[in-house]
């Protein structure tokens, strides 16, 4: 247990002590401010959000940036040998769940705090919300997943629903790039498997139900009994996607280390 709790501290300093943690934060939110510059002068930052938010070009290079901090540790791990001093020590499933977890939890802290990133500095001079300008975006976001957040005056609850949702869907692509990796142990097949897969995925997904489309309910447009309710499916629906391209990525690791 010793063993498994330095071996997750060290991955844990890896990913956010990495030149790719902060490039991914920096790059995240230079996408947001990049999209929604040209509403700068007359729209809230909510209808800036949501607008880069959904737009299908905009989350396919956030998701470039937001798998920077660590998919490509596998590829650093089998391409330095590191790897089998580790697995030596905790085996192939805890080296796996390490990886999986430190991989989720620093791609989905960069999509926010990019987010963040972006939001922010525009609070000091462009509201939040703005309820009375006749460009406002609010009536049509009032039937939005969380809505009531906004008919109760109640924003920041609102912007923290689609950034939870955000941070859900970097922790997923960031997981699949790890995966892939272990096919192809190349840092370029790492970094751009999610970015093809975001692609591929909603085109065959696109005559689903919302409820089993991974871009609907990560967009929050998957409404089931209410916010809270939503909001606890798309973290049960994202963690069993997880948990079935992590499984992959245990059983290729063991194939791997079993092959040496």
């Amino acid at each position: 247990m010793k063993e498994t709790f330095q071996v997750f501290s060290m991955d844990i300093k890896r990913a956010f002590g990495s030149i790719g943690f902060f490039v991914a934060v920096l790059g995240v939110g230079i996408v947001y401010y990049t999209g929604a510059r040209t509403l700068f002068g007359y729209a809230d930052i909510l209808l800036m959000f949501k607008y880069v938010t959904e737009a299908s070009s905009f989350n396919h290079i956030v998701i470039l940036f937001c798998v920077l901090p660590y998919t490509t540790s596998f590829c650093s791990d089998w391409n330095s040998k590191y790897i089998r001093l580790v697995v030596i020590r905790m085996g192939p499933l805890k080296y796996a769940v390490c990886k999986i977890i430190t991989c989720a939890v620093s791609s989905g802290t960069a999509m926010v705090l990019g987010i963040i990133l972006f939001i922010l500095p525009l609070t000091l001079r462009i509201p939040l919300v703005d309820t009375y300008s006749r460009f406002s975006s609010y009536e049509s976001f009032v039937t939005t997943l969380g809505g009531g957040f906004l008919l109760n005056g109640h924003y920041i609850m609102y912007f923290a629903v689609y950034i939870y949702l955000m941070f859900l869907t970097a922790a997923f692509w960031s997981i699949v790039g790890l995966c892939a990796s272990t096919y192809i142990p190349n840092k370029f097949v790492a970094l751009f498997t999610p970015f093809i897969g975001l692609y591929v995925l909603s085109n065959i997904t696109s005559k689903f139900p919302n409820w089993l489309r991974l871009d609907k309910v990560i967009n929050g447009e998957c409404i089931i009994n209410g916010t809270f309710v939503s909001l606890i499916y798309a973290t049960l629906f994202v963690t069993v996607l997880i948990a079935g391209v992590g499984l992959l990525f245990y059983e290729n690791v063991e194939r791997r280390i079993s092959n040496e």
